[in-house]
Order: C-alpha cells, then sequence, then structure tokens
C-alpha cells in the first residue's frame, strides 16, 4: 500500500513540474525567466527607449558554456536582456558591451553573433528548427518564423527583436528560451556566454523557460498614447 502511495505521489508531482512548465533538470530547476505583459508594445528601432523596458526584470549573459564557468565582471563582455509581451508578441531587448566587435565576416564562426532558441511549443529541448543565429549589425534578409523583426542600434550594442506567437503569448503560458553570445575575437571563437543557469553547457540540450505574467488585465482596453507616435516626432 505504501509503495502505491509513494508511485502514485511521484507520478502526481512528475505531471505537475510538466503541467507548470518548469523543467526539473538539477541545473534548471527554478532557473526561469518571468516576461511581464506591458500596457504598449515597444517600437522595435534597435534603441532601448521604449518606458518598458525601464520596469522589465534583467537577464544576464553570465554562463560561458564553452568552457563552463561563472564569466565575471569584465571588459572583455557583458551582456544583458529583458522580454515583454503584448497582443501575441514577445519582445526581447538585448544590451552588449564587447570590447572587440567582429561584424560582417562571411566565414562561419567567424564573427560575433546572438544564439536564440524560442520554443513556442515547449518541448524543452534545443532543435535547430527554433534555433536563431543573429549576426551583430545585420538587420536584412529572409526572418524565420515566427521571429519577425530585428532591429540594432548605437552601433551593434543594442537590438530588439520581436515574435509573433498569437495565443501561445498568453497569461500563465510557458515556452522554451534561451540567449547566448558568440564572442569573437581576432576571426577566433573566443567565448560562448549564455543567460544559464551554474554548470550549464553547451552540450546540455535542455532549455530554460519563459513564462508570460500579467500585472494587468490584458482583456481590458485601456486609452494610451503610443510610444512610436512620440518617438516619430523626433
Amino acid at each position: 500500500m505504501r509503495t502505491q502511495i509513494l508511485l502514485a505521489s511521484v507520478l502526481l508531482l512528475t505531471v505537475m513540474s510538466y503541467a507548470l512548465g518548469h523543467l526539473t533538470d538539477e541545473n534548471l530547476q527554478n532557473f526561469q525567466y518571468n516576461a511581464e505583459l506591458v500596457p504598449v508594445a515597444p517600437i522595435v528601432d534597435g534603441y532601448l527607449d521604449d518606458p518598458v523596458w525601464e520596469e522589465a526584470s534583467v537577464g544576464k549573459l553570465e554562463q560561458e558554456i564553452m568552457h563552463e564557468h561563472r564569466w565575471p565582471e569584465s571588459n572583455d563582455f557583458t551582456g544583458s536582456f529583458k522580454a515583454v509581451w503584448r497582443s501575441g508578441f514577445l519582445y526581447v531587448a538585448i544590451k552588449i558591451q564587447d570590447d572587440q566587435f567582429e561584424k560582417y565576416q562571411s566565414k562561419l564562426f567567424r564573427a560575433d553573433q546572438l544564439i536564440l532558441h524560442i520554443d513556442q511549443f515547449h518541448y524543452q529541448r534545443k532543435d535547430e528548427l527554433y534555433r536563431y543565429e543573429i549576426p551583430i549589425g545585420i538587420e536584412e534578409g529572409i526572418l524565420k518564423p515566427p521571429l519577425t523583426s530585428v532591429a540594432w542600434g548605437n552601433d551593434g550594442q543594442t537590438c530588439e527583436l520581436s515574435f509573433r506567437l498569437g495565443g501561445i503569448a498568453s497569461k500563465d503560458s510557458v515556452i522554451s528560451f534561451s540567449i547566448a553570445y558568440d564572442d569573437v575575437d581576432n576571426g577566433q571563437l573566443q567565448n560562448k556566454i549564455a543567460w544559464a543557469p551554474v554548470g550549464y553547457t553547451e552540450q546540455d540540450d535542455r532549455l530554460p523557460d519563459l513564462v508570460f505574467t500579467a500585472k494587468i488585465d490584458p482583456n481590458v482596453q485601456q486609452k494610451l498614447i503610443r510610444w512610436g507616435q512620440i518617438k516619430r516626432l523626433y
């Protein structure tokens, strides 16, 4: 009887963990990013001056996943991101400081780039289908859905992206999400620095979670001035 109760408890906990969308791997447990619903969507122009970014939570790129160590505060590289959502879209803002930007190189692994995984179906594992390679400063080209726009500002130090997720971007929904930066110096890939828990490596194929949260009612219509209308006056 006790064995049956124990097995039932384990099964229940397992189902609950997947229902809540949180990974149970020891390196990823309780490691997630909460993207907040905002009353006005940011304008994707590469400049992080939209008011919604002021209050959004910061996620830091501080795990070196190629050499498996925690990335220290350094003049070589610092990176962070924020994410919010509105009307079926996920918006991601990225801020980068690199002592040596490598741009516009045609050869593989010769240019700095962002690597994102946006797994809207929450399969929780890396896959080329939802891997996005975004070279620093590059906005042109065909964008793979659900990515809808990429914009760079401040000479490649800031970036904004938008993803059209439809009904998946709704309160309490969970997707798999990761972001990393390939740091190339003098034509050689030196580091891969990611938003990831301590001990996470490039070989780990499981992905952290991004949870859509909301402090305001997503169904309430509000009379708001579009930030984009203000920006276009200048």
